[in-house]
C-alpha cells in the first residue's frame, strides 16, 4: 500500500454519541477496510487505536458446528470495528458476586487489535497475540484490555476469541467429529494476524504468542504444530499446564463414554456417528451448555481432574502425542519447538485453584472446613488416588510415594498449605518446568520466571489465612490494569505499579528483541539451562534466582524417570519404582 493510499484510508473522522466525542480511524487491510476508534490510554496519556471485534472466521454455526473454522472472505464495505464481538458460548457464572452477564453467540470468531501512538504501516512494530485462559470452557478476548501493554511497550497487542467447551473440543475419534476446533480457531486467528497486521504497522515476522492458564496451555500446543512455522517466532506460556496426564489422552473408549452421556441427555442416537454429530448440531446452544456444565456433575469424593475439553490426536494437527514427538529431536515437532524463543513460568502457589473448587459438599464429605486447613486424607484419597487411577495406570507405588511426599506432621493449616502445593505441582508447576527442560535440551533460547507478588484482586476472592504465596492468575492485574476474571475496583500500590512496569518491559523486550533484558531492567534475567536453571523472581523487589522448587522438581523427575509416553498419550511402565 502506498503512502498516499494509507493517508486516504487512515483519515480520522469525528462522530458524536450521547454527547461524547468519538474519534474513528479507518485502515485498509488485505481483508478490507476496517474502522476502529482512537483513544487515549488513561494511565499514561498515550494514544491507542483500537479495532474491536474484527471477524477472522466465518460463523461456525449450523453445519459448521464441530468443523474446522473457515477463513473470512474479503468484505466489500468498511468493517465496523468500534464495538467488541460476542463471546463464545460458555456457562454463566451468575452465582459470583458482581458477575456481568455476557453477550454470547456461536458467531464469535473475532479478534481485537490495539495499536499504540499514530497508525503508520511503516513502523513495523512487534506484535503480541494474547490467548485468554478459562479452562477451555470460559473467557473471552475483550475482557483483556491490551492498551497498557501496547502503550507502555510500544507493541501491537491482539486478543482473540476461540471456541470453548463442547463447541471447541467435542470429538469422537472418528471423521464425523475429529475435535480440536478451538485449537484450529487459534491457528486461523494467527494466520489472519500474519496476513493483515502489516497494514496496522505491525511486523508479521516479529510475532509473540502469550497466554495464561488454558491460554498458556494453548501457547504450548501452538508451539508444537510445525505448520505454524512463520506465524510466530516467540512464545510466553504463563501457568500453562501442558501436563503429562491430561492432554491428548482422550482415548476412543473415553470419548465413547462422553458421547454416550450426550446421547442419553439429548436423545441423539449413537448408531451412526455422522448422524449423531448432525443431531448434536441441531441441539440449542443453551442445552449443550447445560448438559456439559461441569458444576452439575462435580463429584463429592474427589477433585475431578479429568476433562472433556482437551486436544486429541486427530491425524492432522497431531499425528501422535506431541510429547512423544517432542522427545525425538529429529521430529518436525521438536525442530519447530526449538526454533521458537520460549519463556514460561508460574505463580509461587498455583494451588490456590484448590480452595476455589473444593465445594461445600466435598468439604462435608471429608469432614473439614477449608478456611481452617485441609487434612492429609484429602490429598491422598481425594486428589492423588483419582489422578493416578485415571492418568497413571493406577500404579500403586505412585499413590504411596505421592501421599508420603505431600503429608506433613504439623497443624491442620500446615497440611492445607502442603496440599495446595501438591495441587500446584501436579497440575502446573512441574509440567511448566518440564516444558522448559524440553526446550532447553533441544538447544532453544529458554527463559523462566516466577511471579511471587500477591494480587490485590485475587481470583476466587481473599484466600484462607493458611494459604501462602501468589495464587493462580495473580499476575493478570499487573498486565491488564485489572484482573479480567474478577469484578473488583482494586488498584495497584506504588510498589506494585513499579513491578507492573518492569514485568511489561521484560515481556515486550522479549517480544521485540528475543531478550527480556533489552529494556534496561535493573535485574539481569539470565537464560534457563539444564545446568544453571536461572529464573527471575517477580516480586517487590525483583530478584535473580536459580533452581526453582528444586525439591519438588527432583521428586517428580524421579517419579517419572522410568516411564515414557505411549503414542496414545498414556504412560508405559519399564521398571519397578
Amino acid at each position: 500500500m502506498s503512502l498516499i493510499q494509507f493517508v486516504i484510508c487512515s483519515i480520522i473522522t469525528v462522530v458524536f454519541s450521547n454527547n461524547n466525542q468519538i474519534n474513528t480511524i479507518t485502515v485498509e487491510t488485505p481483508s478490507g477496510l476496517i474502522k476502529g476508534i482512537q483513544n487515549t490510554f488513561s494511565e499514561n496519556g498515550v494514544q491507542v487505536n483500537e479495532f474491536r471485534g474484527i471477524r477472522y472466521g466465518k460463523a461456525p454455526i449450523g453445519h459448521l458446528r464441530f468443523q474446522k473454522p473457515i477463513p473470512v472472505e474479503k468484505w466489500a464495505d468498511t468493517f465496523d470495528a468500534t464495538k467488541f464481538g460476542a463471546a463464545c458460548p460458555q456457562m454463566e457464572l451468575d452465582f459470583l458476586p458482581g458477575y456481568v452477564k455476557l453477550e454470547m453467540s456461536e458467531d464469535c470468531l473475532f479478534l481485537n487489535v490495539y495499536v499504540p501512538k499514530a497508525l503508520n504501516p511503516y513502523r513495523k512494530l512487534s506484535v503480541m497475540v494474547w490467548i485468554h485462559g478459562g479452562g477451555l470452557t470460559m473467557g473471552h478476548a475483550h475482557d483483556y484490555d491490551g492498551g497498557r501493554i501496547a502503550t507502555q511497550g510500544d507493541v501491537i497487542v491482539v486478543t482473540i476469541n476461540y471456541r470453548l467447551g463442547v463447541f471447541g473440543f467435542f470429538a469422537l475419534a472418528h471423521p464425523a467429529a475429529k475435535g480440536n476446533y478451538g485449537i484450529w480457531d487459534q491457528k486461523l486467528a494467527l494466520q489472519w494476524v500474519h496476513d493483515n497486521i502489516a497494514a496496522f504497522g505491525g511486523n508479521p515476522d516479529s510475532v509473540t504468542i502469550f497466554g495464561e492458564s488454558a491460554g498458556g496451555w494453548s501457547v504450548n500446543v501452538q508451539a508444537m504444530i510445525p505448520s505454524n512455522k512463520g506465524l510466530f517466532q516467540r512464545a510466553i506460556s504463563q501457568s500453562g499446564a501442558f501436563d503429562f496426564g491430561r492432554p491428548f489422552t482422550l482415548k476412543p473408549k473415553m470419548l465413547r463414554q462422553y458421547a454416550e452421556d450426550y446421547a442419553n441427555k439429548t436423545g441423539c442416537i449413537l448408531d451412526n456417528l455422522y448422524k449423531f454429530t448432525d443431531c448434536l448440531r441441531q441441539i440449542s446452544v443453551d442445552e449443550l451448555i447445560d448438559i456439559t456444565n461441569p458444576i452439575k456433575t462435580t463429584p463429592i469424593d474427589r477433585i475431578p481432574l479429568e476433562t472433556t475439553n482437551s486436544g486429541v490426536v486427530d491425524g492432522e494437527l497431531f499425528t501422535d502425542n506431541p510429547f512423544r514427538l517432542l522427545s525425538d529431536k529429529t521430529s518436525d515437532v521438536a525442530k519447530f519447538f526449538k526454533s521458537i524463543d520460549f519463556m514460561a513460568g508460574t505463580t509461587s502457589n498455583e494451588g490456590s485453584l484448590l480452595y476455589m473448587i473444593a465445594s461445600p459438599s466435598f468439604q462435608k464429605h471429608f469432614g473439614f472446613n477449608i478456611t481452617e486447613g485441609i487434612p492429609s486424607k484429602v490429598a491422598c484419597v481425594g486428589i492423588i488416588a483419582p489422578f493416578v487411577e485415571v492418568y497413571l495406570n493406577n500404579y500403586p507405588a505412585f499413590k504411596t510415594k505421592l501421599c508420603d511426599f505431600y503429608t506433613v506432621d504439623g497443624s491442620f493449616a500446615e497440611q492445607g498449605l502442603r496440599v495446595s502445593e501438591l495441587f500446584a505441582d501436579l497440575l502446573i508447576t512441574y509440567p511448566v518446568v518440564r516444558m522448559l527442560e524440553y526446550h532447553s535440551s533441544l538447544g532453544g533460547e529458554t527463559w523462566q520466571y516466577r511471579f511471587s507478588k500477591t494480587s490485590p484482586s485475587p481470583l476466587g476472592g481473599p484466600p484462607p489465612s493458611w494459604f501462602k504465596g501468589s495464587g493462580h492468575a495473580d499476575e493478570l492485574i499487573f498486565m491488564f490494569s485489572s484482573n479480567p476474571l474478577v469484578s473488583t475496583d482494586a488498584s495497584l500500590s506504588e510498589d506494585e505499579e513499579e513491578l507492573s512496569k518492569h514485568m511489561i518491559n521484560y515481556w515486550t523486550s522479549f517480544a521485540k528483541s528475543r531478550n527480556p533484558n533489552e529494556g534496561g531492567e535493573p535485574v539481569e534475567w539470565k537464560r534457563f539451562t539444564l545446568t544453571d536453571r536461572h529464573y527471575v523472581n517477580l516480586d517487590v523487589p525483583i530478584s535473580a534466582e536459580s533452581f526453582m522448587s528444586s525439591n519438588s522438581v527432583q521428586f517428580w523427575t524421579e517419579l517419572y524417570q522410568n516411564y515414557e509416553f505411549e503414542s496414545s498419550g498414556g504412560l508405559n511402565e519399564h521398571d519397578e519404582l
